[in-house]
């Protein structure tokens, strides 16, 4: 039975219906290459694009979509189709060429981007295509595609695009390919935001809310520190620093959570030491040279104290600042280096007393979440 044949019998009075389309598409899949029968079916295809049922061409194209072997026209035809039609050929189709999706994208709906961002094994010049003038939409159906080949340069983008969108940045932030700058610079700006949260407004006292805040932003770097790789840690430190922001309450507050490997690396950048020699002087070199070093770095005199006890208590755990101390070690750290500050050594400079009360309290809570994490303890809070 031909196409015609098909498409006529017993239905002269009549539009064919969405049962016949289907059998057409089959037909042409289950025939010989270059036999009559494909010929014929491609030309019945081809006909039905034209009628008015688009119920009937999303049938056609989603039996096609997925075919190496789909007839081309019609493919390309049912692609330009209305949204709903052109959906499941952009999904799946392997017959579109890479420049035909990019014109397609460029040119469509919301629809039409999210399904050709969806692709499966997408490249990664197509992923930079999405990400350069993609909708928030595409843009967001890109971060979820596991499949989808996207470089970093392209994530960079994202993140300029959206930096002002928590929901894509959260998805970029869970992205494992992102730059360790990049991740800081999104968290930073979630923690701008935090100056007009609801909950910010109503638990904080508006005398106190810049100290909240500087603290988060100081809570971000120092938990990036620790996640940090031995090479990521020197560029990390230096765009700080570029930034203004090796401060000597981030370096004080690194000391005591035990971000030991940050505030080498720290030290070393501002005072223009090479890691590996200033983590060797850090364990070695005499009270007289550490201050030294200190001063070379730029830290305020009233804080040496507190550094170089902290360091003083840091060697006598066998510490070399290559490595970073677990939270038991970090609060008992704090509080031996708290217990020496009591004296008033410091004078009239007791703010760094201050600092340090305050980061005792958030490392004996971190330990303590820590431990009912790990233990399954249920803390339940007062009514």
């Amino acid at each position: 039975m031909t196409a015609y044949d098909i498409l006529h019998h017993s239905e002269v009075e009549r539009a064919p219906d969405i049962e016949t389309a289907c059998k057409l598409a089959e037909r042409y899949l289950a025939a010989e290459p270059g036999s009559r029968e494909r010929t014929d079916m491609a030309t019945a295809l081809t006909v039905l694009l034209d009628d008015p049922s688009r119920a009937l061409r999303k049938a056609i194209a989603k039996i096609l979509a997925p075919s190496r072997h789909a007839p081309g026209l019609v493919i390309r035809c049912l692609a330009n189709d209305a949204d709903e039609v052109a959906v499941p050929v952009l999904k799946t189709s392997p017959i579109l060429t890479e420049a035909e999706l990019v014109d397609l994208f460029a040119e469509g709906s919301d629809a039409v981007q999210c399904a050709i961002a969806g692709r499966g094994g997408l490249s990664a010049s197509l992923s930079a295509a999405i990400c350069e003038v993609g909708s928030e939409a595409a843009c967001r159906t890109l971060l979820n595609n596991a499949g989808a080949q996207v470089l970093q340069s392209s994530l960079l983008r994202l993140a300029q695009r959206f930096e002002n969108r928590p929901d894509i940045c959260d998805q970029l932030l869970k992205t494992r390919d992102l730059p360790l700058t990049m991740r800081y610079e999104l968290l930073m700006r979630l923690a701008e935001n935090l100056d007009d949260h609801p909950i910010v407004l109503e638990r904080v006292p508006e005398n106190q809310r810049h100290t909240f805040l500087s603290d988060a932003e100081d809570k971000v770097v120092l938990r990036l520190a620790l996640e940090a790789g031995t090479d990521d840690l020197p560029e990390f430190v230096e765009h700080l620093r570029l930034d203004g922001k090796l401060t000597t309450r981030l370096l004080l507050r690194a000391v005591c959570c035990g971000r030991l490997r940050f505030f080498a690396a720290a030290l070393a950048n501002l005072g223009q030491v090479p890691l590996p020699r200033l983590c060797k002087l850090l364990v070695t070199v005499r009270r007289s040279a550490l201050q030294a070093i200190l001063r070379k770095a730029g830290l305020p005199l009233r804080a040496h104290q507190a550094f170089l006890l902290a360091i003083d208590i840091a060697r006598q755990a066998e510490a070399d600042f290559t490595y970073d101390l677990a939270l038991d070690e970090a609060r008992a750290l704090t509080e031996t280096l708290l217990e020496e500050m009591q004296d008033g050594a410091l004078g009239a400079d007791g703010d760094v007393t201050a600092f340090l009360r305050r980061f005792a309290i958030d490392v004996a809570r971190l330990e303590a979440r820590l431990l009912a994490r790990n233990s399954g303890l249920r803390i339940t809070a007062a009514a």
